[in-house]
């Protein structure tokens, strides 16, 4: 019982005060305006009757649902809203009863909305300021608790401010000492209650007089170089270092958060800018098909895809483990009813009409393929029934079912590749502007990138479970380079290229800078809190199997075309025999076996004539 009172206590409270400021309303309106209140038989009945109106109004305008000790401007508003409601309808009804001695004046009126505003919003602003105070004197006397970090905040531009009222308001277990920026001009200055004591230059001084646990860094767009400063600085003076607010975190830090820094954060890049109405207009009320839709690039298309308001999004992978996943993950983000799984193979020619029929889909994303090179290499028949085969018979199935756009995902690895996977992607990249030729219902483009961060059999795994087993990290060769971008980004641009596409395109993603790989490792340890080749040794093993030292994201003979979005680009069809082309990938399917594999290798040679095959 106890319990409920307990639950209910702030609405009664509310109530309570609600009344008080419509009794003290009306009566002192009634006496500056000299209505001789007091007189009135029926002056109960007017109080009642504007309190009972009062509380409708702030029902129905949501006014008790809200948090008050985090009352904001909308909050007011709807407040002011209601009491302006309340008035009318108390005057519509006094006017219509002047037979019971309500004849009021509209002074009087005037003056109870002033004063009923004035006490409703005065009431509200008590809790807020009340709360407040309560919240700082509680971070004061959190000094000598274990658990509460003292930090310093660095950034003290708009998510360095809503940080620090974060930590004010929602004991977030850290006590701001004072902000860190590099605008000199803003030095001595207080924001959000807490001093900007220097520059980044001055940051080990800082971190020595305040005697900072750690630094949270609350700048966006900080540079690569400006972080590894910070982060080598904290590491000197042995305090640690975590982020506020990351790049995709800037349009919105109400869903920013403190995390540690990520390797991602370090990249040389810019942010990814978004044409979000091409996108939504994209994929909005559509039926979309993702193949490898479980796989580190489909899953993250499938995400974006519903976030941008697909009808129905179908998940189709071989891997059922994958597709249990990441169909509970789209669950518990809300998504129940608008997604489906299915399990299939892209070889099973049967399976994919059974899909596409059932759903009929209207755009699809072949992200479904075999892409770790080493393991190709050795299995290069497997690379080719599913990266070549597999291609061709979605393609059929987009055709015959009438798929308005179908993108492939393809790589950086399909120019002028030195292994069979980039070329068995190469060859897709040819099926697909083989079939955009053929076809009038279907628009076929392929989307090129590199490397993604954290993607499944990536070398960012990789190295993280090497460093926690203590090293060593091995690299393949002190100069390998690699592009670089995270998931979100990449698919993000996906989308946007999809929306573009007309038809036949090769699309390409600016990676931004090549990655050396050997500073990606040493970045990784430094990172986890080591020194690289002092408590974590780096070895060198040499190039694997089909591996080159630096990709390329284009070919010599390739015509580059610019689009509305400066991070994509269209390379232009390479003129071919369709004829010669359609004859050539037919004649391969058979030689998919391991005694037939040379005459396979043949047939890829003259499909990908840059391709270097090592026999």
């Amino acid at each position: 019982m106890l319990v409920k009172l307990r639950r209910f206590l702030p609405y009664i409270m509310l109530l309570l005060w609600d009344f008080i400021s419509v009794f003290f309303s009306v009566y002192g309106a009634g006496l500056i305006v000299s209505s001789d209140m007091t007189n009135q038989p029926d002056e109960l009945l007017i109080i009642l009757t504007t309190f009972g109106i009062f509380v409708l109004t702030n029902i129905v305008c949501r006014c008790y649902n809200g948090v008050w000790r985090r009352i904001g401007i909308l909050d007011g508003l709807k407040a002011v809203l209601s009491v302006l409601f309340t008035v009318v309808v108390v005057v519509c009804w006094t006017r219509f009863n002047r037979s019971m001695g309500m004849d009021l004046s509209t002074a009087f009126f005037i003056l109870m909305f002033v004063f009923l505003t004035m006490l409703t919003i005065a009431g509200r602003c008590a809790v807020k300021a009340y709360s407040t105070i309560a919240d700082l004197l509680k971070g004061h006397n959190r000094v000598a608790d274990k658990d509460v970090k003292r930090i310093l905040i660095y950034g003290a531009g708009a998510a360095g401010s809503f940080f620090a009222q974060k930590i004010s308001l929602d004991n977030e277990g850290y006590r701001v000492l004072g902000f860190v920026d590099d605008d000199q001009t803003l030095i001595g200055k207080s924001v959000s209650g807490a001093k900007i004591l220097g520059g980044v230059d001055q940051l080990s001084e800082l971190i020595t007089k305040t005697d900072a646990q750690g630094v949270i860094v609350a700048i966006p767009t900080i540079s690569p170089d400006r972080l590894e400063y910070v982060i080598n600085t904290c590491k000197n003076k042995s305090i640690f270092v975590k982020r506020f607010a990351s790049i995709d975190d800037a349009s919105n830090l109400r869903h920013a958060s403190v995390q540690d820094i990520r390797i991602e954060d370090l990249l040389h890049r810019d942010s990814v800018s978004l044409d979000m109405e091409v996108v939504k207009n994209f994929v909005k009320d559509k039926t979309v098909v993702v193949t490898g839709g479980a796989g580190s690039i489909g899953s993250e298309i499938c995400r974006q895809v519903l976030k941008f308001g697909c009808k129905k999004l179908v998940v189709f992978d071989f891997n059922e483990n994958g597709l249990f996943f990441i169909g509970n993950e789209l669950i518990q983000k809300g998504y129940e009813g608008r997604f489906e799984l299915r399990l299939g193979s892209i070889r099973d020619r049967k399976r994919l009409d059974e899909v596409f029929t059932e759903f009929a889909p209207q755009i699809v994303f072949h992200a479904a393929a075999h892409k770790h090179v080493p393991m190709m290499e050795i299995n290069p028949c497997e690379a080719v029934k599913n990266n070549v085969f597999g291609t061709v018979n979605v393609c059929q199935e987009a055709v015959l079912h009438k798929v308005e756009k179908f993108i492939l995902i393809s790589t950086d690895k399909a120019v002028n590749p030195t292994n069979i996977m980039g070329a068995t992607k190469r060859i897709a990249e040819l099926i697909i502007q083989l079939f955009d030729s053929q076809c009038e219902d279907t628009d076929f483009a392929a989307v090129r990138f590199g490397n993604v961060l954290g993607s499944n059999g990536s070398v960012v795994p990789f190295f993280k479970d090497q460093i926690a087993r203590g090293g060593p990290v091995t690299v393949t060769h002190p100069d390998m380079r690699r592009y670089f971008m995270t998931i979100p980004e990449a698919c993000q641009l996906v989308l946007e290229a999809g929306a573009m596409a007309n038809g036949g395109e090769i699309f390409v993603l600016d990676m931004g800078q090549p990655v050396k790989i050997y500073d990606l490792a040493c970045d990784m340890i430094r990172l986890s809190g080591l020194v690289p080749e002092k408590d974590i040794k780096i070895v060198f093993t040499g190039l694997r199997p089909g591996e080159k030292l630096f990709e390329e994201i284009s070919m010599a003979d390739e015509d580059v075309d610019k689009t509305s979005n400066k991070k994509i680009v269209i390379m232009k069809p390479i003129p071919f025999d369709q004829n010669e082309l359609a004859e050539l990938i037919k004649g391969m399917k058979d030689f998919t076996t391991v005694e037939e594999k040379e005459k396979m290798f043949d047939r890829v040679q003259v499909l990908v004539p840059t391709f270097k095959h090592n026999k």
